[in-house]
């Protein structure tokens, strides 16, 4: 059966606290490109506000990891798949992150969009705070077996947007794109024409 992020999101319990991935090297395939349009930015270091910029979310599935829930009301367990995110400056300059992971797993691709279902290795850390990130995201070894993906893969285009996959979205990653400072909504007309990188 095909899931997307978004059907995972709304089943997950409200009042669950789900593991973070531990840190280490994982197989995985992307899952999902979600442009999340111009986006405010803050200074790391200092907090301050700098210039905004457009930001891109790719996801990542793990097929060997897996998390078991339980929702807090029922007492249901059951057994969802791993994934883990990481936000990149949608950038074409070369030194950019995205530039480097793009370079590195799929060199010579027109657009975004051909990077979904691509098999790949992520190397995870952790923040400050304890929380999971991803450090580095690399080419798969020659010969290396990935799982499939269990969801079909999402491709969200920003300056086209479609409202049925907009609506199949998380909800925090709806906000993000609603959020953007140049979000103007859907129009009757939203038929994408060839994807932008």
């Amino acid at each position: 059966m095909a899931l997307n992020l978004a059907q995972i999101a709304k089943e997950e319990p409200k009042k669950t606290s789900i593991p973070r991935l531990g840190d280490g090297t994982y197989m995985a395939r992307v899952a999902s490109v979600v442009d999340f349009g111009v986006q405010k930015q803050t200074d790391w270091k200092t907090g301050a506000e700098i210039d905004p910029k457009p930001t891109v979310m790719i996801t990542f599935q793990v097929p060997s990891e897996s998390v078991e829930i339980e929702d807090s009301e029922t007492g249901e367990k059951r057994t969802v798949p791993r994934f883990i995110g990481k936000e990149y400056t949608l950038s074409t300059f070369e030194r950019s992150n995205l530039m480097k992971m793009v370079t590195a797993v799929a060199p010579g691709i027109q657009s975004l969009e051909e990077l979904l279902n691509k098999s790949v290795m992520i190397q995870v850390g952790s923040t400050s705070t304890g929380n999971a990130k991803i450090k580095e995201v690399m080419a798969c070894p020659k010969g290396m077996e990935v799982g499939d993906l269990t969801m079909d893969a999402v491709y969200f285009d920003f300056s086209f947007p479609n409202k049925e996959l907009f609506d199949s979205l998380p909800q925090w990653q709806q906000d993000r794109v609603t959020s953007a400072l140049n979000w103007k909504g859907f129009s009757e007309d939203d038929a994408s024409p060839e994807s932008k990188f």
